[in-house]
């Protein structure tokens, strides 16, 4: 291979190579060529990082960071970081070296050992690299000052008692002050790591926060993210002085960036979270951006700003029910972000949009997409069942489906509607002429069971619901699903209390063939319960049968999430809890819990 090609770099090599490269690396005449040296490095990292054994060439790359060209101390400091623990014997040696090189005069190449030495991992390094770090927290230099805050916390991996001894917690708070935004940004993530969020919290005064948001423009993305995380854990003294934080960061929530304007929006909402009327004015005003962003956004900034707006949503339904056609569906939105709107949709609906929002819903049911057909049905049982005046609406939108006859749409709808139907029975009529129907094009077991419990819940009001009962029993020995046998059984005895002269002998059969049959316990033991209830007092069984159809009409339904959860979520605001749905302790190890937050 030609040394000064980089053509060939990550192509078999040659069984030769390493001798080829050691002795390239011991040539004079190499050294002489920077570029040519270079190539060679170039190689010898390449292969590295293909996983190749570079280790034999320890000693001449340890010797080749004697140099002043910056490129090849890079590479010689990335090798050295990579083998010094598979060379103890020259580990010592490799410390000397660095140890040189940060006293070096070129603030790059002290920068860069510095690094590099706390990067190592060989035995005893922690006397070796105390001074050095200490001392270059001091280093007029800006790049060795962020160098050597980060390696604070290689210092506190080693011996965290080190830490207090040196009080490099203090040394560490005063760099606040630097006036490189680097060092700045490099402080502040340092300091989280020590003493948590809490722990900065009891840190941090007025004055200092002040001085941090009058900086923010100064620094990139990153490092007002971590401003933001800390004055969040700020609690203000008074009005005014939460009146001027917040007159601070109003410019950070038209940042282009969505993790800037979601930090800043979490120090909003918690420094306002015990002020009332204050606390919903600020959740009004972060609307905008929020929509802003997720309308103009790439679909991954669309879906975790989703979950944050479903959340404000939950918690504040009224704040963005005004801009509900923001969250209608897009033909290019994808399946993630669809099914978040779908279920932004749900928590925006009102007495005021439901007609526009369930128009939306309704389009989508016909969709080639059948996920998201099946979530635009759920939703409009869902917006149903939440929004009183939107009930009678649902089901004119349910009815049309099944009316329509597609299988796929009617098993969805009949899955939805008995939910509508337990709430608001008395509007269940229209919706009860499609049922025979239905009984044609479905056949999801849930569907079934479905329809099978609303015959016999509204077994009056539907002339053919014997007739449907009849042939479903005679299907009874064949791969009928359990939970459709258990509501077949049930509904035949409900029906029999109402017409009894049409389900006697329906009912006669389902008992004997449910009580001779063994393979579920639970239906044989209920059959067996309904024959000797109804042999015993027929008038007593009816009184029992409609007392149970009575309770199974519910004036509400309980959220699938609590009040607890939300709450648990919105503490963590901005973060990956609210991406997941479930609170920080659901998905870290308690002792990452305990290091973030340090309670």
């Amino acid at each position: 291979m030609v040394v000064g090609s980089g053509v060939g770099l990550f192509v078999d090599h040659k069984k030769g190579e390493i001798p080829e490269l050691k002795a390239l690396l011991r040539d004079s005449s190499v050294d002489k060529d920077p570029k040519q040296k270079r190539l060679v490095m170039e190689r010898v990292v390449g292969y590295m990082t293909l996983g190749i054994d570079m280790s034999p060439l320890f000693t001449e790359m340890t010797m080749a960071t004697a140099t002043r060209d910056l490129v090849q101390k890079k590479m010689a400091y990335l090798y050295l970081s990579n083998y010094a623990s598979l060379q103890a014997d020259l580990a010592l040696l490799v410390i000397n070296t660095l140890q040189k090189d940060a006293r070096d005069e070129d603030p790059m190449v002290r920068g860069l050992a510095l690094r590099c030495l706390c990067s190592l991992h060989v035995n005893n390094l922690l006397e070796y690299i105390v001074e050095p770090v200490i001392k270059g927290l001091g280093d007029a230099s800006p790049y060795v000052r962020k160098s050597a805050v980060m390696c604070v916390l290689r210092l506190r991996e080693l011996d965290s008692q080190v830490i207090v001894e040196r009080r490099l917690v203090e040394k560490v708070y005063s760099m606040l002050k630097d006036k490189d935004q680097q060092v700045l940004a490099n402080s502040i993530h340092v300091l989280l790591a020590l003493q948590g969020e809490r722990g900065m919290q009891m840190m941090l005064s007025r004055a200092m926060v002040v001085a941090l948001l009058q900086r923010l423009r100064e620094l990139n993305e990153w490092g007002q993210c971590l401003v933001l995380r800390v004055v969040s854990h700020y609690k203000p003294s008074d009005d005014q002085a939460m009146f001027e934080i917040m007159n601070y960061l109003d410019e950070r929530l038209r940042h282009s960036n969505g993790a800037v304007v979601l930090a800043a929006i979490r120090v909003f909402l918690r420094m306002t979270l015990d002020s009332g009327a204050i606390h919903y004015h600020v959740l009004e005003r972060v609307r905008a951006p929020l929509i802003t962003l997720m309308t103009g956004g790439s679909p991954e900034t669309a879906f975790i700003l989703l979950k944050h707006i479903l959340l404000l949503a939950q918690r504040a339904p009224g704040v963005f029910e005004e801009e509900y056609a923001a969250f209608f569906v897009r033909v290019s939105d994808p399946p993630h972000v669809m099914d978040l709107k779908v279920r932004v949709l749900v928590q925006l609906a009102s007495p005021s949009n439901y007609t526009a929002v369930l128009r939306e819903l309704s389009s989508l049911v016909t969709s080639y997409d059948t996920e998201l057909s099946r979530l635009s049905v759920e939703a409009i049982g869902r917006i149903g069942v939440r929004v009183p005046s939107a009930a009678s609406a649902a089901l004119d939108h349910l009815e049309r489906m099944l009316a329509r006859g597609a299988p796929v749409v009617c098993e969805h709808a009949v899955a939805v509607s008995v939910n509508l139907v337990r709430r608001y029975p008395q509007q269940a009529g229209p919706l009860l002429v499609h049922l025979p129907r239905a009984f044609e094009v479905v056949e999801s077991d849930k569907a079934r069971a479905a329809l099978v419990w609303m015959l016999g819940q509204f077994g009056e009001a539907v002339a053919e619901a014997p007739y449907l009962l009849e042939e479903l029993v005679e299907e009874w020995g064949g791969e009928m699903d359990v939970t459709v046998r258990g509501e077949l059984l049930t509904a035949c005895v409900k029906v029999a209390m109402k017409r009894p002269s049409e389900m006697q002998a329906t009912l006669g059969r389902l008992l004997k063939v449910a009580v001779e049959d063994s393979s579920d316990v639970d239906l044989h033991d209920r059959a067996l319960y309904y024959y000797r209830l109804i042999t015993a007092d027929a008038a007593r069984a009816k009184e029992v049968v409609e007392a149970g159809m009575e309770g199974a009409f519910v004036g509400h339904f309980d959220d699938e999430e609590t009040d607890r959860h939300r709450e648990a979520l919105f503490e963590d605001f901005g973060s990956l809890s609210v991406v997941y749905g479930q609170p920080a302790e659901n998905w870290m190890l308690q002792s990452e819990i305990d290091a973030w937050k340090r309670v």
